[in-house]
């Protein structure tokens, strides 16, 4: 799964899609966010209108067709293998795909600790928050899709999910899942509306190859939602 993220440098954005990138919204006025998490307000690259555009939308896809813009599902992660079965997720897959920028992204690796409780030696059972970032600290981008609910009213909700796929050798590690990261050659066939062969499709949502990547222990600070700032990332040397 992928449920926290940061994106930091909102200007490699336009270096990796071209410079005809739109900006809907004031998209990058929030950043730098260390701790992005659900239900929050996040850029993702997506074709609108035929526009390619750099929108702000929520993470935690809403379906168009919502009476009330609600969705019972958990549906900030969608996994890449179901994507062409799932009533959810196949019209968006479809042809409602978007980017997800981000610079790196975190997951809770479970571990077993000793520790002295009431005089005795017992194991423990704890989740280390991991940060996962490419080895050359570079942006990238995940496969998400996208759906804009409308009110009454004809105001627009868009909103998003980041799909996933099985780990690499370097995830396998931490945990099951890990979000797609897709190649920079895949960018343009993925964001293409027009492209509707979903069998072609799932074969870019593959683990991202480990050997580019790296993964190293943080703070539990990162694992409120609440807390922002650099010290989300920092290295915890002591683990």
């Amino acid at each position: 799964m992928c449920g926290r993220y940061a994106f930091i440098n909102g200007k490699m954005v336009f270096e990796l899609v071209g410079r005809n990138l739109g900006n809907r919204k004031d998209a990058l006025d929030d950043l730098p966010r260390y701790n992005a998490a659900p239900m929050q307000r996040m850029p993702v690259i997506v074709r609108r209108d035929g526009e390619l555009l750099l929108q702000k939308m929520q993470w935690w896809l809403i379906p168009h067709w919502s009476s009330d813009g609600k969705v019972k599902a958990t549906t900030f992660n969608a996994k890449s293998e179901t994507l062409d079965q799932s009533k959810l997720f196949t019209p968006y897959f479809k042809s409602s795909r978007c980017l997800v920028p981000a610079d790196a992204f975190y997951e809770w690796k479970k571990t077993t600790v000793q520790r002295e409780v009431k005089g005795k030696t017992v194991e423990v059972h704890e989740k280390q928050p991991m940060c996962i970032r490419m080895k050359n600290n570079k942006t990238f981008l995940f496969a998400g899709l996208f759906s804009v609910w409308k009110n009454e009213k004809g105001e627009e909700f868009p909103s998003f999910t980041i799909v996933t796929t099985t780990p690499n050798t370097l995830m396998a590690e931490i945990h099951t899942r890990m979000p797609v990261i897709l190649q920079e050659r895949h960018y343009d066939e993925w964001l293409d509306r027009e492209n509707k062969n979903t069998e072609d499709l799932k074969k870019l949502l593959l683990p991202y190859p480990a050997a580019q990547m790296e993964a190293f222990p943080v703070s539990s600070y990162v694992s409120d939602s609440r807390h922002e700032g650099p010290e989300c990332m920092e290295k915890n040397e002591t683990k």
